[in-house]
């Protein structure tokens, strides 16, 4: 193939990394890595390939950008979820801008400025908790969509002014503890976060106890722990902390729910180091249905989160309302089970 007739998803393709992490190398955006942006740039040299100026121009006076604004970077399954957005996006001729929250940072805040310096045409919100003023949310004056973040219905007023996708975080979780309690299980803990906020940890929290309660098990607050350290808490720290924590209060505990699949990895490390065995001594389930989880000793059974699904819900979403075709919609999906070796020795195969 002549240097003439490359194109930049050739570049990509041959680099190994996505269309929009090209078009940001080429376009020097300070959101990429410096090892990244050598990489791609050798490669453009070496190929002779000619980005189209005219285009790239064009691009940046149109400025159509849109902000994905992630909360809880370090949790793997946000990799997923920004990998299927930055291709939607690219395939839209649009450029993406990606911006890494804090927790401690007000997404909407950091959002305005965004809009102001970039002139953003859309914005997606990835985590985090819905705890936003509708105002503040108004003066954005951009469409945007809150994604992974849990069902507003019931927790958010105005509800039906927000564009909001998920998959159904209670059902999700009932589902995890249903089947934990189907296979004898009553002594059940909980690793989860963000108990006292409209989250998707409070919310999975719910389903955990509203499994319990249909069951007739009896909720033991010390069977509860709340991870609440560091600057990100779904961390697999927080989840051998969890995990110890649990079993130092509880030694009777059969099985454990967490709320992410990260935690997860770490409360099954703290298990192992405390001499139990998994699922013999304590079952284990986590929630996402990350990659990692079927490479993690032993496979990690998980609540699966559709997240192709959730990413084109997301974006279609987003580009209705940019194009003016639809108003904001509160779109849920539903979850799924995966049965692995953290519950079921028959499955230890």
């Amino acid at each position: 193939m002549t240097s003439g007739k490359l194109t930049i998803k050739d570049i990509a393709k041959q680099s190994g990394y996505s269309i929009s992490t090209v078009s940001r190398a080429i376009n020097n955006h300070p959101d990429i890595n410096s090892q990244t942006r050598r990489d791609i740039m050798e490669l453009i040299d070496e190929t002779g390939f000619i980005p189209n100026d005219s285009a790239r121009f064009l691009k940046r006076t149109a400025s159509n950008s849109i902000a994905i604004m992630v909360k809880g970077i370090t949790n793997p399954f946000f990799s997923g979820m920004i990998h299927y957005i930055e291709n939607y996006i690219q395939e839209l001729s649009y450029t993406t801008i990606l911006r890494h929250v804090a927790s401690e940072e007000d997404e909407v805040l950091v959002a305005m400025s965004l809009v102001k310096e970039r002139k953003l045409k859309g914005i997606v919100f990835l985590g985090g908790a819905f705890i936003h003023d509708m105002e503040q949310l108004d003066k954005l004056g951009v469409p945007y969509v809150f994604s992974t973040i849990g069902n507003l219905d019931g927790r958010v007023e105005s509800a039906e002014k927000v564009a909001n996708v998920a998959v159904d975080d209670v059902d999700a979780a009932m589902q995890a503890v249903d089947y934990l309690i189907s296979l004898g299980h009553k002594k059940i803990g909980i690793i989860s976060e963000g108990l006292q906020l409209a989250s998707v940890g409070q919310l999975r929290w719910k389903g955990y106890l509203k499994s319990l309660q249909k069951a007739g098990i009896a909720m033991d607050p010390k069977l509860t722990y709340e991870a609440n350290e560091g600057i990100e808490h779904y961390t697999v720290q927080n989840g051998y902390k969890g995990a110890r924590t649990l079993l130092d209060n509880n030694p009777e505990m059969s099985a454990l729910f967490c709320i992410s699949d990260v935690l997860a990895m770490g409360a099954c490390r703290a298990l192992i180091d405390a001499g139990k065995k998994i699922p013999e001594d304590i079952a284990v389930v986590g929630f996402d249905g990350i990659d990692m989880g079927d490479y993690f000793i032993p496979r990690l059974t998980t609540i699966k989160q559709p997240q192709e699904k959730l990413a084109k819900a997301t974006m279609s979403l987003l580009f209705d309302m940019i194009n003016k075709k639809s108003g904001p919609q509160n779109l849920l999906y539903p979850a799924q089970l995966i049965i692995k070796e953290s519950t079921e020795l028959s499955k230890n195969k």
